[in-house]
């Protein structure tokens, strides 16, 4: 595999890790902004109640594991054949790595932000909040799974990256 493609490949980490932390400096500076932060504040934020889905969840989630995780992620990957001298055991895992984190971390985000502001905005209405949040844990299980899945490859791809054999520079395999 040459670099030129494994470089290629890990630009979408790149990309997506600048917009992810882009995404949370927006995000964290509507919520300090004094109306919003009041209504957070008065629907649970940032100990429980809805509130605390948008503040700190879904905001430290959009910076931690979309801008830092993924960002590591990159790094691991450009930097692991550089200091073991072999080549990515697949680059299929290193797709699949960022394709199932990234639509984890996002899912995640969407999800954080639609519940807290739609329990929010219930705490106040005679509706029965728990006919909305019944439908909150199957939903993050699911973003969550998916996210899990997405680590579990790029661990995989990190282990079997250094138990494989000396690289042969003219190996393009790929897996």
């Amino acid at each position: 595999m040459t670099t030129n493609i494994l470089h290629k490949h890990l630009l979408k980490f790149l990309l997506l890790s600048a917009l992810s932390f882009f995404i949370g400096t927006i995000h964290g500076m509507f919520q300090v902004m004094p109306p919003v932060r009041a209504w957070l504040d008065s629907i649970g934020s940032p100990y429980g109640g809805p509130g605390h889905m948008i503040d700190p969840l879904a905001h430290a989630h959009m910076n931690l594991v979309g801008g830092v995780v993924l960002l590591a992620m990159c790094v691991t990957y450009y930097l692991l054949p550089i200091f073991t001298g072999k080549n990515i055991y697949s680059i299929k895992l290193v797709q699949h790595t960022f394709w199932w984190v990234s639509i984890g971390v996002y899912s995640f985000y969407i999800i954080q932000m639609v519940f807290g502001i739609w329990e929010g905005i219930l705490i106040s209405s005679p509706v029965e909040m728990s006919a909305v949040h019944r439908f909150y844990g199957p939903v993050m299980a699911l973003s969550g799974t998916t996210m899990a899945i997405g680590f579990c490859t790029y661990l995989a791809n990190v282990i079997l990256t250094i138990k494989s054999p000396a690289s042969d520079s003219t190996n393009t395999s790929g897996h």
